[in-house]
């Protein structure tokens, strides 16, 4: 079995593509995170409900677990960019997220060559890679 680092959608995010993500915060789009299951996330955006994969689920569930991720009235706040980048903002330990972080889209910290977060005020974007699921959008 190879040991490459996969950067298809819903696999790993490479370093360009989180630069690129980061860089064009005018294209991020507000969703909520209303499931994570088994190498899928359930995602709701614009009244949409959309069924997207990502293979790093368990490190998502180990985020938002810590209860730093913030939340509002349709789930936890998750930001889906461009390049099929996910953020989810989660502050520091005894600290709450800045409702205007800076974006740091220079630096992204990297294991086994894949960008796994960058560092913001009191906290970090983490990003995950999801590949939304083509068959139609249900409307919730």
């Amino acid at each position: 079995m190879s040991k490459e680092t996969v950067y298809a959608p819903g696999h790993s995010v490479h370093f360009i593509q989180a630069r690129k993500a980061l860089e064009e915060s005018g294209q991020w789009q507000l969703v909520s995170v209303i499931e994570i299951g088994e190498g899928v996330v359930t995602l709701q955006l614009s009244g949409d409900i959309a069924i997207c994969k990502c293979s790093d689920t368990t490190r998502l569930r180990e985020l938002f677990d810590t209860g730093r991720v913030p939340v509002n009235q349709n789930g936890r706040v998750a930001i889906l960019a461009p390049h099929n980048v996910l953020i989810i903002p989660c502050a520091d330990e005894d600290r709450i997220f800045p409702r205007q972080a800076p974006i740091n889209a220079l630096v992204n910290y990297v294991e086994d060559g894949a960008a796994l977060w960058s560092p913001t005020t009191d906290g970090a974007w983490h990003l995950f890679s999801v590949a939304v699921d083509l068959q139609p959008l249900l409307k919730s």
